[in-house]
C-alpha cells in the first residue's frame, strides 16, 4: 500500500503532513508510524503517536559526525536540572537524603563561575565525590538528547556570549504550557548550558518526527535539521533564526563539567 492511501482520519493533519514529507524517514518507518496511528477516535491518536515514536528513536537516516574540534549544546532549566540531580542522589542506598535542590543550585552556579575561583574548585570536587563516584553514568536528559550547533562550529562561545539569553527561544524553550490565548513569551527565567565536544558521544542523527512528541511535532517541530524559534517570542530574537539541532543518545554530565553556563532568557 502506497503511504498516501493509508487513511488516518484523526491524525492531526500537520504531524501527518510531516510524517510524509521528511525524507529522513525511510519510507518503510513513515508507513509503519502511519499505520499506528489508524485508531478509532480522535481522544486516542496522540497517545498511538507517542507509543509508536517512544520505541522509535535516532532513526533517522542522516547521521551527524562531529569531530573533538566541535562543541554542541543542550539547555534547560536550571530548576529542572537541580530538582533531578538531587533526587537522584537521595533516591541512592544508603544516602542521608539531604541534598536539597538549593544545594545542587548553588555547586552549579559555581561551576558556571569564571576563571577558576576557590568556590568552583569545591564544586568540582563535590561533583567528583558526591554525583560521578556514585552516578557515573547520570546524563543531561533523556533519550533522545537534543543538541544544537552553533553556526561557527563552537556551542561554547555562543552560550558565553551575549546572544545567549536567546537561546531558548531559538530553540522553542520554554514550551507554551498555560500561558494564556495567544501566548505571552515569558521573560527572566533562569536555564543552564552545557556544551559536549564532539568525541563525547556517537549515533548522533538529525531529528524526524519520531524523536518528539505528538504536541511538539504539531505546534514547532520542522523538517530540515533546524530548530524552530518560538513564534510568539521576541521579535529580535526571531530574527536571528534557528539553530542546527542534533538528536544523540544522552552524554554524560561529567563530559560537561567544566563548560557549565547559567543565563536567564
Amino acid at each position: 500500500m502506497a503511504i498516501e492511501d493509508i487513511e488516518t482520519p484523526f491524525l492531526d493533519l500537520t504531524v501527518r503532513q510531516r510524517l510524509v514529507d521528511d525524507d529522513n524517514l525511510e519510507d518503510a518507518k513513515t508507513e509503519e508510524a502511519l499505520t499506528h496511528c489508524q485508531v478509532g477516535a480522535e481522544d486516542e491518536v496522540e497517545a498511538a503517536f507517542n507509543e509508536f515514536a517512544a520505541g522509535n528513536r535516532l532513526v533517522g537516516i542522516q547521521a551527524v559526525e562531529l569531530d573533538a574540534g566541535e562543541w554542541v549544546g543542550h539547555i534547560k532549566r536550571i530548576d529542572a536540572v537541580t530538582r533531578y540531580l538531587s533526587g537522584a542522589l537521595n533516591d541512592l542506598p544508603g544516602s542521608p537524603r539531604d541534598f536539597s535542590p538549593a544545594q545542587v543550585e548553588a555547586r552549579i552556579r559555581a561551576l558556571a563561575l569564571p576563571g577558576s575561583p576557590l568556590s568552583k574548585k569545591e564544586a568540582l570536587l563535590w561533583f567528583e565525590e558526591e554525583v560521578f563516584d556514585q552516578l557515573p553514568n547520570y546524563t543531561v536528559a533523556g533519550r533522545p538528547t537534543w543538541l544544537f550547533e552553533a553556526d561557527g562550529g563552537d556551542a561554547r562561545s555562543l552560550l558565553a556570549s551575549t546572544e545567549c539569553s536567546t537561546l531558548p527561544c531559538r530553540l522553542g524553550l520554554p514550551e507554551p504550557l498555560l500561558w494564556g490565548d495567544p501566548p505571552v513569551y515569558p521573560r527572566g527565567l533562569e536555564f543552564v548550558g552545557f556544551a559536549f565536544s564532539g568525541d563525547n558521544f556517537d549515533g548522533g542523527r538529525r531529528p524526524t518526527a519520531l524523536d518528539g512528541d505528538y504536541d511538539s511535532v504539531r505546534k514547532i517541530w520542522i523538517i530540515g535539521g533546524r530548530t524552530q524559534p518560538l513564534p510568539h517570542g521576541p521579535d529580535d530574537m526571531k530574527a536571528l533564526n534557528g539553530l542546527g539541532e542534533v538528536v544523540s543518545e544522552p552524554p554524560l554530565l561529567s563530559n560537561a563539567v567544566n563548560n557549565v553556563y547559567v543565563f536567564l532568557n
